[in-house]
Formats: structure tokens, sequence, C-alpha cells
């Protein structure tokens, strides 16, 4: 049987980013389907991908991302967090080492945010998107424009 968000307490954003990396990384769908909150309002965008939008797209996105996966293991380096009220947004690199492979990738630029409800924190979005190749250029090229 399937966990539902009613079987996970998550007391925390940080205890819920633990979850959401801990299922990433070992392919748990039961796991990953009760960390997301069951909303229409949810969000995920995988890296280079059309945006998943509503609970049951996000699961069955995450689903066949697992079905595919080869075995790796992913490190999540914390960047900045914003909390605002019941939201809590946290942007990190994810560093992602794919199958024997003894170093990790260039790092992969998220954003997680998640909802403060009754049952604990749920996640509600999940961002992933490359970083380009020469990221300092790229950020002192942002610090110029506006958008």
């Amino acid at each position: 049987m399937a966990a539902t968000c009613e079987d996970a307490h998550y007391p925390s954003p940080e205890a819920a980013e633990a979850a959401f990396y801990r299922a990433f990384e070992s392919r748990d769908a039961a796991a990953m389907e009760a960390l997301w909150l069951d909303d229409p309002g949810v969000a995920c965008i995988h890296p280079l991908a059309a945006p998943l939008t509503g609970y049951q797209a996000v699961i069955a996105g995450w689903r066949g991302l697992f079905e595919g996966a080869g075995r790796f293991r992913v490190r999540a380096e914390l960047l900045a967090a914003l909390a605002q009220g019941d939201t809590v947004i946290r942007v990190v690199h994810e560093h992602l080492t794919l199958g024997n492979e003894s170093a990790s990738r260039p790092p992969i630029l998220a954003t997680n945010a998640y909802r403060k409800t009754p049952a604990g924190w749920r996640m509600v979005l999940h961002h992933a998107s490359p970083l380009p190749a020469d990221e300092d250029r790229v950020q002192a090229a942002a610090a110029r424009r506006l958008h």
C-alpha cells in the first residue's frame, strides 16, 4: 500500500527537504507521493522539461523519471532560504553522481518550496535547471540587467 500524505509528518521544511532527496535518490515513488501536497496548484519542472502542474501530473512525472533512471547519488547544498508565513522557499545546488562515477556532475540549480499544513510541511514546488557552463560570467551579466 502506498504512503499517503496523512501517513507522513514532516515537522520542518528541512525535514521535508531531507525526505525529498531521500525519495529522489532511492527512486521511492511512494515516499515522493507522501511528500507532495495533494493540491491542483503544485508544480514540478525537471531540467529542460515542460512544467507539470497538479498533484497527479507531478506524481506521474516522478514515477516516469524513476522508471527510467539508473543508480545515482544526489546531495543538496543550500544556497538561500526565505520564509514567508506558512511557506518556505529553499534554493539549492543539486550535486548528482551517476552510476559508478567518482565525481559529481556540474551542479543543477533547484528551487524547492514547502507549505505548512495541519499534517506538517509538504512540498509544493520543485524547479530544477542546469547551470550555464560559465556561471560567474552569467551572474555578472545578470547583475547589470533588470530581468
